[in-house]
Parts: structure tokens; sequence; C-alpha cells
């Protein structure tokens, strides 16, 4: 109780309340957009098959392969190309669109505005290639702090976090570069509880409802961090548990297959003679 006493009024560094209160803020003021994402969850649970590993290319088959585009003409390979990268385009747009639609209801009910999905989905669409810049401008970022190691671009995925709802803040009027700036001025001090402010819900739920998370958790984050100068408070001891948690599991997990192995090679013989 004695560190609920030092933070500021109406922050809260406690992750899983981070996420429920922007559950609660998102269903308040943004019902449209938060029955989209359920919607959008569902399909993304049941929509997707179980893959068809029954018919699984044979190596004649990517001969095959091989031999038919070895044949392919200049103007057969400038038509595949651009095929392929009108369906990319579109498949960014769609995504910058209801990465919008998100990051819009954020910004709005951060300064607990109301939003209807009309609204939302016209704002975003407004924006939508701007937008889809800015997203090519924080993976270009994150793949270069990739490529140093990776613990960097996590980090690094988690400070550009805010980019998108900087974006929409209508107050600040950003873009581009100028709103990954504001997101990282808005986490500093506080990436752990940025992190774990939607992760924790998200593990506990296995990202089954992540787009809802994500959008009521960036508002409460992002109302928060806009208030406060540089110095945030210290993190939760449940942001430490979320970011050590995937670790944890992770080596209980190898030692699980460790074990299994050692277990097999030892009574392999027993276990194989039945």
């Amino acid at each position: 109780m004695a560190e609920r006493t030092k933070l500021p009024k109406n922050y809260e560094n406690n992750p899983f309340f981070i996420a429920t209160n922007g559950l609660s803020l998102l269903f308040d003021l943004a019902r449209g957009v938060a029955i989209f994402l359920v919607v959008m969850s569902v399909l993304g649970l049941f929509g997707g098959g179980r893959p068809d590993t029954t018919s699984s290319p044979t190596e004649k088959d990517w001969k095959q392969f091989g031999d038919t585009l070895a044949a392919w003409t200049p103007s057969e390979w400038t038509l595949a190309i651009g095929a392929v990268t009108i369906v990319l385009l579109a498949v960014l747009m769609v995504s910058a669109l209801f990465k919008g639609v998100s990051a819009y209801t954020s910004a709005q009910i951060a300064k607990g505005q109301k939003v209807g999905f009309g609204e939302a989905f016209r704002i975003s669409f407004d924006h939508l290639w701007s937008f889809l810049w800015l997203q090519i401008i924080i993976f270009a970022k994150l793949f270069l702090w990739t490529l140093l190691l990776v613990i960097p671009g996590i980090i690094m995925s988690v400070r550009y976090s805010l980019a998108s709802v900087a974006f929409y803040d209508q107050s600040k009027n950003l873009r581009g570069n100028a709103a990954i700036k504001e997101s990282l001025r808005l986490t500093r001090g506080a990436w752990l509880t940025t992190f774990a402010g939607g992760t924790l819900f998200n593990m506990i739920t296995f990202g089954i409802i992540s787009g809802l998370v994500t959008t009521g958790s960036n508002a409460i984050l992002y109302r928060q961090f806009d208030k406060l100068e540089d110095k945030k408070p210290a993190a939760h001891w449940l942001s430490w548990i979320t970011l050590a948690l995937p670790f944890v599991l992770l080596l209980l997990g190898l030692l699980f297959i460790f074990l299994l192995v050692v277990v097999i090679g030892l009574t392999g013989a027993t276990l194989f003679s039945y």
C-alpha cells in the first residue's frame, strides 16, 4: 500500500488494472469500436482452419516450380511482380486502416471523448496514407534495431508503441518521425510499465482479445504519461513478473525437453519393446 500512496493522482502502474481500466474506458466511450474489435477477435480465433499437412510439396514439385519460373519471359516477370506488389500494398492498407481505427479510438478516449465506429473508420480512412507511412518508418527503425540485437528491438518496439496514438492526437498534429519522437518522450522512464500494461492481460487471455487490450491500455498509458514530465513512477512488481515470465516459461520448457530426452534415453529400450 505504501507504493500506491507515492503515485501521482490518477496514475496507475499496476499492469493488470491498466488493461482492465482501459477495457472499461473503451466500452464506456467507444462501444461500437469495442464490439468491432470483439468480432475481429472471434473471427481471428475461429476463422483460421488447421493447415493441410497431407499434401506437402515434394522435391519434384519444387523442381517443376523452379523450371516454370526459369521459363518465364521478362513481361511475365513484370506482371507477376506487379501483381505481388498490388496484393502486398492492399494487405498493408487494410492493416493500417484497422490499426488507425484502434489508434484514433485510443487517442480520443484518452481525452474522455466518445467515439463512434463510423467516425473512427472515416478518420482512419482519411489519414490512411500518412498513417501507413508512419507504420513503414516504425518497421524500418525496428528492423535496424533488431539487426543489432533482438533485445534492443523489443525495447524500442515498446518505446514506439504510442506513436500511432500521438499521430491521432489532434491537439499535437504530429506526423511521421515527429509522432515517433513523441512516443519516445512519453515512454521515457516507463518502458516496463508500457510493456506490461498490455502484455500481462494478453498473456492471461492468450492474446485472444489483443486488439481490445491494446486499444484500451494505450489510452490509459497515453493519458497518464502525457500529464507527466520525463520522470515516471517506478514500475509495479507485476510488471517485473510479466517481463520475467516468458523467460521462465522458456527455461521450464527447455528443462522439460531435456528431462524427456534423458528419460527416453535411459528407458528407450523398455518403452519400444511393447
